[in-house]
């Protein structure tokens, strides 16, 4: 993990997110599923750079006082996935519940945080900025810092909506 203070530094991450959150607003505007790798994007390349990101979506994830870079050595995870015919998921098992633990740890701090991965849409670059070996991945950033206000309470999905008994196509959980 890096910790990122330097503003110059933050900047340039800033640089580097604007190009992957300008597609993710496109994709959302057109009624999409961002960078989704089932259904891929209807729009174009002209399309995508036409859209605006608003300067202050970048400005809180790059601007805070300390900007995490989360890494995985790729060499020391177990890939059970890494011969099927799709995106591997598995090898991210072990580092999203750490990145979890991190920003709990923030929150009982007092400090906020949030868990966003557009800077790996641009990850050589930032591979190559701060020096970071081949056989490690970028696997989130984390934008820590002093919350204007602490969330208590989150919106999530009824359980019954995506839990089901033994089968995928099984009765409902709840």
């Amino acid at each position: 993990m890096i910790a990122v203070r330097d503003a110059d530094d933050r900047a340039a991450l800033a640089r580097w997110i604007e190009p992957t959150m300008q597609r993710y607003v496109a994709q959302v505007q057109a009624g999409e599923s961002p960078w989704n790798t089932i259904h891929p994007t209807a729009l174009d390349d002209a399309s995508i750079d036409a859209t605006n990101v608003p300067a202050e979506m970048i400005e809180r994830l790059a601007g805070a006082p300390v900007v995490l870079l989360v890494l995985v050595d790729l060499s020391v995870v177990a890939s059970f996935d890494q011969n099927l015919d799709r995106i591997g998921v598995i090898s991210g098992a072990s580092i999203y519940p750490f990145v979890w633990n991190i920003l709990l740890a923030a929150r009982n701090e007092g400090l906020g945080g949030t868990l966003t991965t557009f800077v790996v849409g641009e990850e050589p670059k930032v591979k190559a900025h701060f020096n970071i070996p081949d056989e490690y991945a970028v696997c989130a950033m984390l934008p820590i810092g002093k919350p204007v206000k602490q969330l208590t309470k989150l919106r999530r999905r009824e359980v019954a909506e995506f839990a089901t008994f033994d089968r995928f196509d099984g009765t409902t959980l709840g």
